[in-house]
């Protein structure tokens, strides 16, 4: 695994979808024009007041959410209502003083939107692109997929030599792990003479190292985690977890050294 765990990586499929939800808009916005759309005041025009209509969007958030969530997990309604907002005459939403408004009902899988004819007409085009870019959604997801399964794949092979040398079961650490804490290390070289220090994870971004040794010099650093990764300046490490949730760090250019984290009682 490289050092490089590029953070871009990290973005969740809901931020990709938001992206292509914005492109939808602007060229679903193109194609209608400004005369007939992108002025508020036509809008307006069209019909002063606004009026509900009801979308069924249930299979619409179903085609494009993060293909790794449980079938049973509730349907998400934010993502689309804040694209939605974002995109069709943005003026003229409540939040920004306007007059037109929407309400999710989950339970039936339909949005209800209150509003003016011609946010109405904007509003079905924009759902008609967001039906077209499913294909292109479905494919960005199964890629993120086939990444994440090359990833695992890599750290499982990084830490097969020190899993047998320990002789204990290394589960790749998760990227949401709270890392908080007094964390007492013992470094394990191949020369078989252990060095020992402490870490204090202040946050998610920063520690502080008790004394010097192979790795790090005494004071507060930067790192970063990720799924089977930590980084920091100049260092990266295969991560996982092993028995009483010791955590065992190995260095990527180092597979005979590893490093072994304890939480501290206190």
């Amino acid at each position: 695994m490289s050092v490089l765990n590029r953070r871009s990586f990290r973005y969740p499929i809901a931020f990709l979808l938001f992206a292509c939800l914005c492109v939808a808009g602007f060229f679903a916005g193109y194609r209608t024009g400004y005369s007939s759309g992108y002025s508020s005041g036509r809008a307006k025009y069209q019909s002063e007041e606004p009026y509900p209509v009801v979308y069924q969007v249930g299979d619409l958030i179903r085609a494009t959410r993060d293909a790794g969530g449980s079938p049973d997990t509730p349907l998400d309604f934010s993502m689309l209502m804040q694209a939605t907002q974002s995109v069709v005459f943005p003026g003229e939403w409540e939040q920004l003083g306007g007059n037109c408004s929407m309400a999710p009902f989950p339970s039936l899988e339909l949005l209800v939107i209150d509003a003016t004819s011609g946010v109405h007409a904007r509003t079905a085009e924009l759902f008609e692109d967001m039906d077209s870019l499913k294909p292109a959604i479905t494919e960005i997801e199964q890629q993120r997929l086939e990444w994440k399964r090359m990833q695992q794949e890599q750290v499982s092979k990084a830490l097969e030599p020190v899993r047998e040398r320990l002789g204990e079961t290394l589960v790749p650490l998760a990227g949401d792990v709270d890392m908080s804490g007094k964390w007492n290390v013992k470094i394990v070289t191949p020369d078989g003479k252990p060095a020992t220090n402490q870490y204090t994870f202040i946050d998610q971004e920063t520690f502080e190292t008790q004394s010097s040794d192979p790795f790090f010099q005494p004071g507060k650093q930067w790192f970063s985690v990720s799924e089977g990764a930590i980084v920091s300046l100049g260092v990266g490490f295969h991560a996982a977890m092993g028995s009483d949730d010791d955590l065992i760090l190995v260095p990527t250019n180092d597979p005979t050294t590893y490093l072994r984290l304890s939480r501290t009682n206190h």
